[in-house]
């Protein structure tokens, strides 16, 4: 238990967008989620961790594409928001 607090799991996401309003039918929805593991004793990153997930009822467009780089392509074969929610709790 000594090191129970040590380490902290920084999370950062990015989701679907466009330059505007979406459009009809679509929703922002989380395409990567990011994590990087901070030892806060030392102030050094120890870890970090990213999945690529699918997007279930929006598309990445052009606009998401310049801000994140990540392509309609690339989060094709991702996993669920569910499995990757699942990967993450069991490995952090």
């Amino acid at each position: 238990m000594e090191n129970f607090g040590r380490y902290l799991n920084v999370i950062d996401v990015e989701a679907t967008c466009w330059e505007g309003a979406p459009p009809p039918g679509q929703v922002n929805e989380i395409i990567e989620v990011g994590l990087c593991v901070v030892d806060t004793v030392t102030r050094q990153r120890v870890g970090r961790h990213r999945l690529l997930v699918r997007p279930e009822r929006s598309e990445v467009s052009e606009f998401c594409t310049r801000l994140t780089g990540w392509t309609p392509e690339d989060v094709r074969d991702g996993l669920s928001f569910a499995e990757a929610c699942r990967v993450l709790e069991g490995e952090h």
